[in-house]
């Protein structure tokens, strides 16, 4: 059956990976229901989706209400679920309602709501590369690599590790993605379900966010390209604790959940996404040699991150490589198609 004949709902198409995935999904052919929190984002997501014979919204006000995807799994062929909740500074505990509860209902629900159609064939569960990494980072062995090959780290019963206490956003940011891909396969090994699934665990995204309006709206994203902007513009955030780093391009990601669509990707496969490691001082060279005129600059690391290089980890993303056959997009190639993109936004808007 051709993409235009089968149409695939997408949660979290307002945020920067759901984005992403939609503006890949829409140029492979399919149609698309989009699900919204608010008939507010319906104008502006037309604006940057295009393709108005392919694009339709439904409105999901409340992610985490029973049944709140009974309906919108009705009459399509796929579904990919990208939302999931984001780690702001003013969004601290109790960290099980506002983190785990948020990623874990919605995923449970949606995987509930395809048993009820038959004529659903896959779902696909995005998650993170964190769902993969343990909290002691010597349990991945001298070189500190996660593959899929590792599986979920070993947190216990579910409830147990919801009660945990996560310090921080973005550590309960990191349990909410293993919580949520804990509660995918749970639910797959003993519901089995009638359809495929399979999952996709992205590392750190970087690249274009396309719902922007304006640069100042870099302000209110607390999504990893937005940070990594804010980083390179003399604004500290979360991401950057030691001299190396790795990440994947929106682009290879988007690419990634169209490929694994395909009938040759059976049920149960997880695939790791990462371009590799790069140095963020040789991007500051980058950014500086080839956009003097945006005066890009980075603090040194604060001594608050001091010890935090024990968090560090590494992945082997070849799977992808072989499997999907994607052709990853280096770090150089991310930055570039997010300035490009700042470029043709203006510094503020007025609606």
């Amino acid at each position: 059956m051709a993409p235009a004949d089968q149409t695939i709902l997408i949660t979290g198409a307002s945020g920067f990976v759901g984005s992403g995935v939609v503006l890949r999904v829409l140029k492979e052919g399919y149609k698309v229901r989009l699900t919204i929190r608010n008939p507010d984002q319906e104008a502006w997501l037309k604006k940057v989706f295009g393709h108005e014979d392919q694009v339709s919204f439904v409105v999901v006000p409340d992610f985490v209400k029973p049944g709140a995807f009974d309906e919108v799994v009705k009459d399509v062929d796929f579904v990919i679920h990208t939302s999931s909740p984001i780690p702001a500074p003013s969004l601290g505990p109790p960290w099980k309602e506002n983190y785990i509860i948020p990623a874990v209902q919605p995923t449970v629900a949606i995987l509930e709501a395809a048993t009820k159609q038959p004529r659903i064939k896959k779902v696909v569960i995005t998650s993170s590369c964190v769902s993969f990494i343990p909290q002691d980072r010597s349990l991945l062995g001298e070189s500190r690599t996660a593959s899929e090959q590792n599986g979920n780290p070993n947190v216990g019963k579910l409830e147990d590790f919801a009660e945990t206490d996560f310090g921080h956003p973005f550590g309960a940011y990191c349990g909410a993605k293993l919580a949520a891909d804990l509660a995918t396969w749970e639910f797959h090994d003993t519901k089995k379900p009638h359809y495929a699934i399979v999952s996709i665990h992205p590392d750190f995204v970087y690249g274009a966010l396309p719902t922007l309006k304006s640069v100042k709206d870099m302000d209110n994203y607390h999504t990893t390209t937005c940070i990594l902007w804010r980083e390179y513009n003399g604004i500290d955030g979360l991401l950057r604790f030691q001299d190396v780093d790795h990440s994947v391009h929106i682009d290879d990601v988007g690419e990634a959940h169209v490929k694994v669509l395909d009938d040759r990707i059976k049920d149960g496969e997880r695939f790791l996404l990462s371009s590799g490691e790069f140095k963020w001082d040789d991007l500051l060279k980058h950014a500086q040699e080839k956009y003097p005129e945006m005066g890009f600059k980075l603090n040194t690391i604060p001594s608050w991150k001091d010890g935090w290089s024990a968090m560090y980890y590494k992945l082997d993303a070849s799977k992808a490589e072989r499997e999907l056959g994607i052709k990853y997009k280096d770090i150089y190639e991310q930055f570039d198609h997010l300035v490009d993109h700042m470029k043709t936004l203006p510094k503020d808007h007025t609606n």
